[in-house]
């Protein structure tokens, strides 16, 4: 949730920027806190009294510590035997407050009692009110800046402390922390019992959990440590899922690690509010309940693989980000990164029918689509205030962070990361690191140059190209790979200084074993066992580079696509419309390549085909092209549905469903098939009559291809089932369903309910990126959110977690350069803080985009008429 922030302190010339006056003074180090709350849920306000044990590293009469939207009755510190009664002086900017005490506290220890209240506010960040089925909860979410709002602390990831917390509660309410609870005592105060809570291990501030509530939870264990999955009590049927992958997840982490599990319980809570997907407090994990709770019988496929995936993430915290901390948020992808690299491990062990390995180059792809924008960022950058903290917990983080540790891991072996891995864990647990502390261990333990690689990914933004020939002599081949200069060309900028990568580039021949080199400066040789007829020059996609195929090898390739590997088909779709938008290829070596997967089986395959099939069709068909490409379209992909046929088998694969799902959003969006069409509105009434009839995975699926050609009475039935639904799923299929709607007076019905009491604030955001997504509804809604975006900031309120960069990043969708002045002019006077970057990155995918006018379409056309000439594409 943020990043960055290197500081450059000026010591000759000027003072020190406001912006780094929002990092605490040195001097005073935390070491204990003792933290009792009171939180009245009818009042929404809280009451705390709170000890703090810390060391003054030299005497003074001031200590300086955060503190946000809270009101302090009292403050005293002891030391050396007295104790002094403190003045209180605010600075609401910079979320901080200073404790004066007539006489200097001497060097050494000292405590600070405090006793304060709070607002249990509505922006779900610090310790905030919650609602559901008629009743309030109390709810923490800290990280990145927020654990200021719920107890005076010293906000910053390296002033670890450990906590001892109690809270008093409603009688019949629970209350869950980071420990595990120690007594459980009656009162004070009628109707009232406090809980009290072991102390934890040292720990950051931003991993302090509390949930108070009716929760209930299911209990099991692994390992011998306990695991619980609570909920409120009318979602305990739907735990069963998570508690299951919670303990599978554990084991195999408990294998993997040399550290075992470092605290003594898990518990994994799912609330009704929450601005994050979830959030990994230290054995104290908080979830939304789309990603945790589901239906045991009939979730779907991507469901089932995002509540084991996110916990396979969070729980992956508990080392990295819990255990290991980063110093300051510069360096938060040793969190988000590592987590996320870490997730599909094992998954890959336990569901390998889930192909994690084509979810990793999903992953990769959606870093270097923003990586290639001028207006990214380096993985390490700096940010010293909280919105440019927030900011900072993006795609560059977390899956730019992945894909670089990914492919040096497949560069170094396995098993040598994982001994560099463990190493790093061992030398750092409970403690703060940073980048070089990691890659240091790592080129220690593995004799190569992984510093090397590291710091030319970490410390410099874009994405490098690589450029691949083959020569082949006495039957043996060599691949000569080399890096263009500078990289992407939008990431490039200009008149910059020529940058290259410390790049591992991989080659792999069909059926021989896999060759790297590392490229930097000048060409790498990379010999081959054998000459193939053409080789793709990042195997197994584990590269965090494009791959620039010459027009007549992508075609060689296409006729032969089955001679690549499922990551590498799908790296190759997404390398050459990567190249496209950078002006470098035209469409019609995209469609060349596309025209080879035929009969393509891999679902994350389709999906990158179908995905980008639907982008051309969107913003570069003219009306006199669009019949020929969807015919096109459907010659592509009608031959594997009808293959596969409507009917999952009882035991069919989980890839085969998603498939399908797919094949039917491709041919009912993209082509219009009529009969995919009039197909997926049957399934969807058929599901409405007799709920459970329909497979989920391709309800999905079917749900939003109805709704494209829907008309209010299907409208009126999604709105009536989404209130009425029994689980999170079922909810927002049919929630998000009515942002699917093209009709105008459904467009303008949808805004209407996105910002009525019916939607939660956690959602409304959200659901206006999916409208402002939706093509057939772009021109009204953007409009509509455009007129009533006050309407819009009041009901989602100021959230840190999708806020306004969900709705911001949407907008990128579109592709014409009016729409892109009007979006600018709007938020030149309607600032957005945390989403500076992104509007900066969503302006300039619409000029991306709308550079492509003048001449792909015709080139499309062109490309179609060639086709159709020669007999291809027509059904």
């Amino acid at each position: 949730m943020s990043l960055l922030s290197v500081l450059f302190f000026i010591i000759i010339g000027g003072p020190v920027p406001s912006a780094l006056a929002q990092r605490l003074p040195a001097g005073v180090v935390p070491d204990h806190y003792d933290i009792a709350l009171t939180p009245e849920l009818g009042t929404a306000r809280f009451t705390g009294t709170e000890r703090i044990a810390v060391t003054l590293e030299q005497p003074s009469r001031t200590i300086t510590l955060n503190a946000a939207e809270i009101t302090f009755e009292s403050v005293a510190v002891t030391a050396g035997g007295r104790t002094q009664t403190a003045r209180v002086t605010l600075d609401p900017a910079r979320e901080q407050a200073t404790f004066a005490v007539p006489a200097s506290i001497a060097a050494g220890a000292a405590e600070i009692q405090i006793k304060y209240a709070g607002i249990l506010n509505d922006q779900l960040r610090g310790l905030y009110l919650s609602k559901a089925k008629n009743r309030r909860y109390a709810v923490s979410q800290l990280e990145a800046t927020d654990a200021r709002r719920m107890f005076p602390s010293f906000d910053e990831p390296a002033l670890k402390a450990t906590f001892s917390l109690a809270a008093t509660i409603d009688t019949g309410d629970h209350a869950i922390s980071n420990g595990a609870v120690v007594a459980d005592e009656a009162g004070p105060g009628p109707g009232k019992h406090t809980v009290k809570f072991a102390p934890t291990p040292r720990m950051s501030t931003y991993l302090v959990a509390l949930a108070v509530g009716d929760f209930v939870c299911s209990s099991g264990s692994a390992d011998g440590i306990p695991i619980r999955v609570c909920s409120t009590p009318d979602k305990k049927g739907q735990t069963g899922l998570a508690l299951e992958a919670a303990s599978e997840v554990m084991r195999y982490y408990d294998r993997y690690y040399s550290v075992k599990y470092p605290f003594k319980k898990l518990d994994i809570v799912a609330v009704p509010d929450f601005a994050a997907g979830a959030m990994e407090n230290t054995a104290a994990i908080f979830y939304r309940e789309t990603l945790l709770i589901a239906d045991p019988k009939n979730a779907s496929v991507r469901v089932r693989r995002d509540i084991a995936s996110v916990l396979a993430h969070e729980m992956a915290h508990q080392w990295f980000g819990d255990l290991v901390t980063m110093r300051w948020w510069d360096d938060i992808w040793l969190n988000e990164g590592f987590a996320t690299w870490m997730a599909s491990k094992p998954l890959k062990a336990w569901k390998p029918e889930w192909h994690m390995d084509l979810e990793e180059v999903k992953s990769n792809q959606k870093a270097m689509a923003v990586d290639s924008l001028a207006a990214t960022r380096p993985i390490r950058a700096k940010a010293t205030t909280p919105p440019e903290i927030n900011e900072l917990f993006d795609a560059i983080a977390y899956e730019k962070g992945a894909a670089v540790l990914r492919m040096v891991e497949s560069w170094v072996g396995e098993d040598a990361f994982r001994a560099g891995v463990n190493a790093y864990i061992d030398r750092f647990k409970y403690g703060n690191a940073a980048a070089e502390d990691f890659w240091g261990t790592l080129t220690s333990s593995t004799g190569k140059p992984v510093d090397r690689v590291m710091e030319s990914f970490v410390d410099h933004p874009g994405v490098p190209l690589v450029d691949a020939t083959l020569e082949c002599a006495g039957g043996r081949g060599t691949a000569r790979v080399a890096q263009e200069s500078g990289g992407a060309a939008t990431a490039r900028g200009g008149g910059g200084p020529a940058r290259h990568w410390t790049v591992p580039v991989c080659v792999a021949v069909p059926g021989g074993k896999t060759s790297c080199a590392l490229a930097t400066g000048g060409p790498a040789a990379i010999p081959l066992e054998s000459c193939p007829g053409s080789v793709f020059a990042n195997a197994g996609a584990r590269g965090y580079y494009r791959v620039v195929t010459p027009p007549a090898t992508l075609r060689r390739l296409a006729a032969n696509v089955g001679s690549l590997a499922a990551p590498e088909r799908l790296a190759l779709i997404a390398d050459e419309w990567a190249l496209v938008l950078e002006g470098r290829h035209d469409i019609g070596s995209l469609l060349d390549a596309a025209s080879g997967f035929t009969g393509e089986q891999s679902a994350a395959v389709v999906e990158t085909l179908v995905t980008t099939l639907k982008t051309i069709g969107d913003n570069l068909t003219t009306p006199a092209s669009r019949p020929a490409y969807d015919a096109w379209v459907l010659g592509l992909l009608t031959p594997t549905l009808d293959r596969l046929g409507w009917s999952a088998a009882p035991a069919e694969p989980d890839d085969t469903r998603d498939l399908r799902a797919w094949l039917v959003s491709g041919l009912g969006q993209t082509a219009g098939s009529l009969a995919v069409i009039e197909k997926s509105r049957a399934l969807v009434l058929q599901e409405l009559a007799r709920p459970g009839s329909v497979e989920s995975t391709l309800l999905n699926a079917a749900v939003t291809v109805a709704a494209r050609h829907g008309d209010a009475a299907l409208y009126d039935k999604y709105l009536a089932r989404s209130n009425t639904a029994t689980n999170p799923e079922e909810h927002y299929r049919y929630a998000f369903g009515l942002a699917s709607f093209g009709d105008p007076v459904l467009v303008r019905r949808t805004m209407d309910y996105i910002l009525s009491a019916q939607v939660r604030s956690q959602d409304v955001k959200r659901l206006i990126a999916a409208l402002l997504e939706n093509p057939d509804a772009r021109k009204l809604s953007w409009p509509l959110v455009r007129d009533r975006w006050t309407e819009v900031q009041k009901k989602s309120g100021d959230l840190v977690y999708g806020g306004d960069t969900v709705v911001i990043g949407a907008l990128g969708t579109f592709c014409d350069s009016r729409t892109r002045q009007d979006i600018a002019r709007f938020f030149a006077t309607h600032k957005v803080p945390d989403a500076t970057r992104t509007l900066q990155q969503t302006l300039e995918r619409i000029d991306r985009c709308a550079a492509l006018l003048p001449a792909q379409p015709a080139t499309l056309s062109t490309w179609l008429e060639t086709r159709r000439a020669g007999g291809a594409g027509r059904r």
